[in-house]
């Protein structure tokens, strides 16, 4: 699967790095004109928020702070796939990281019908790598793997493997039917989205991604429905 940032030199392709760079700059320069007026719709509709008594109205202007954040998000998620931070390593436990992963899964499970489990090989393994970035990748993974099964229900597993001494693979996988084969050629691409309109906008899969990659590792996808990321340890 090719990823995002591939790209071809010849036939008058842009380096990937230049690609990048501009989709960074566009990213700052829009920012900055898109969010000063959403900062004054945004206060302006939590000052009305405060006056009115209106029920209606007060869901009304709920939804338009809503739209205001999902806005912001937008624009941050585009700076953080053009120039992410800078990782740093810290030495942690990835099997108590995935548990906590799991946990704040079933937090927001509204119903039963969804499970969450983690199964490793080990009771602990330590690893010397970004903590920020590898929950994030993980807990997108699993956002997306318990997006695709809040229709029907079903399982979510977190399974940690030790391909080698140099390396650890952390597969998400749930029980849905998985996705087509050109869907899968392009889900790591910013802003496709495989979902309805209106069910977000598809940004996880691209950061994880690009957190894989900042963290000098790799994700791909195998039908049906599972993710797998491989990171060095050190």
């Amino acid at each position: 699967m090719q990823s995002p940032a591939e790209n071809d030199d010849s036939a008058g392709c842009q380096p990937a790095h230049v690609l990048l760079d501009a989709l960074a700059e566009f990213a700052a320069g829009a920012g900055h004109e898109i969010n000063n007026p959403l900062a004054i719709i945004n206060g302006r509709a939590k000052i009305l928020l405060e006056e009115i008594t209106d029920v209606e109205h007060r869901k009304q202007l709920a939804v338009i702070i809503a739209q205001v954040k999902r806005a912001y998000e937008m624009i941050a998620d585009i700076r953080f796939f053009a120039r992410p931070p800078e990782p740093e390593k810290t030495t942690f436990d990835v099997v108590a990281e995935l548990e906590l992963i799991a946990e704040e899964q079933r937090s927001l499970i509204q119903e039963d019908r969804v499970t969450v489990a983690v199964e490793t090989a080990v009771d602990s393994f330590f690893v010397s790598m970004d903590r920020t970035l590898f929950h994030t990748a993980v807990l997108f993974l699993c956002n997306n793997a318990r997006d695709s099964l809040h229709l029907t229900g079903g399982k979510i597993i977190i399974r940690l493997t030790l391909p080698d001494e140099d390396n650890i693979e952390i597969a998400v996988e749930d029980s849905g039917k998985g996705v087509s084969d050109d869907v899968a050629a392009l889900m790591f691409n910013p802003y496709y989205s495989g979902r309805q309109a209106g069910r977000g906008l598809g940004f996880g899969l691209p950061k994880c991604w690009r957190i894989a990659q900042i963290l000098g590792g790799t994700i791909c996808y195998e039908n049906p429905a599972r993710f797998v990321l491989t990171l060095p340890v050190r």
